[in-house]
């Protein structure tokens, strides 16, 4: 007698997932950028002591707080979501998954956490060199989340550095920098943050172009017009060369993929 399988567990566990990961990736794009947008406007005001920049800094710190608090919280649920809705598969190859997500909440997450803290709340405590540090370690720090989760989703995408146990039947690590430097990482993290930067540039723009259109703020909002544009303009470009990094390696390690990103569902050879 052949027993019916429930699949409404894994879909729930698929659709809760998704659910955490859309809002998730609404926010972190958006933090990735506007942290170095306000790194770069701090430091315009630390060379140039106008004021005008020191107000304008802390307005988009204000946003770009809202986005982190909510960028962390849901992905603390996703990291959760591993263990309660995934537990077979991070029981199966947490020894090579687990360890980026372990060193991106020691290194990245501590160093954004402790240097937010000083970026908020010291402007009249600390000298202006001492926060400008903090506000870039703050956006460094974002970057370093990204770079060591985006290094274990690469894993996914195409194993390298690690061999099959049959004693424990589990993966295993068994090369540390073949995982870290994996050409899919790299390419994945640089594209990723890049298009994170022009998702902020064009936030700022669009607020900006607000308080033009209303005639409020004209000052405030040409600056930020200023730095969004050509943060965004630079983005764009190194955008192009990334992306077709990304693609040719798709083409190269996973052509199935590939071949559902250009609609090809009939199987072939040679398809151009």
């Amino acid at each position: 007698m052949i027993e019916s399988i429930d699949t409404s567990l894994v879909e729930w566990s698929r659709a809760q997932f998704a659910l955490t990961a859309m809002y998730h990736w609404l926010f972190v794009p958006l933090t990735l950028g506007l942290g170095v947008i306000v790194a770069i406007t701090e430091t315009i005001y630390y060379t140039t002591g106008n004021e005008a920049w020191k107000r304008l800094t802390k307005f988009w710190m204000k946003l770009f707080g809202v986005n982190f608090a909510i960028g962390i919280a849901t992905g603390l649920i996703m990291e959760f979501e591993f263990g309660t809705n995934w537990s077979n598969y991070s029981w199966f190859v947490g020894d090579i998954f687990g360890a980026p997500l372990a060193i991106e909440a020691i290194l990245a997450f501590f160093l954004e956490a402790t240097f937010i803290a000083i970026m908020f709340f010291g402007w009249e405590k600390v000298s202006k060199g001492a926060h400008l540090t903090a506000t870039w370690l703050t956006a460094i720090g974002a970057i370093l989340s990204a770079l060591w989760i985006l290094i274990a989703n690469a894993w996914m995408q195409h194993p390298v550095g690690m061999t099959f146990n049959p004693d424990t039947v589990r993966n295993e690590m068994t090369d540390f920098w073949a995982v870290v430097l994996s050409p899919v990482a790299l390419n994945k993290f640089i594209h990723t943050v890049l298009s994170g930067w022009i998702v902020a540039a064009l936030f700022v723009l669009g607020i900006s172009s607000w308080f033009l259109i209303k005639k409020r703020e004209i000052d405030f909002a040409l600056k930020s017009v200023k730095v969004a544009a050509i943060f965004g303009l630079v983005a764009s470009i190194l955008t192009v060369w990334t992306g077709d990094g990304s693609a040719y390696q798709v083409a190269q390690k996973q052509p199935m993929k590939l071949a559902a990103m250009e609609g090809l569902y009939e199987g072939g050879h040679g398809v151009g």
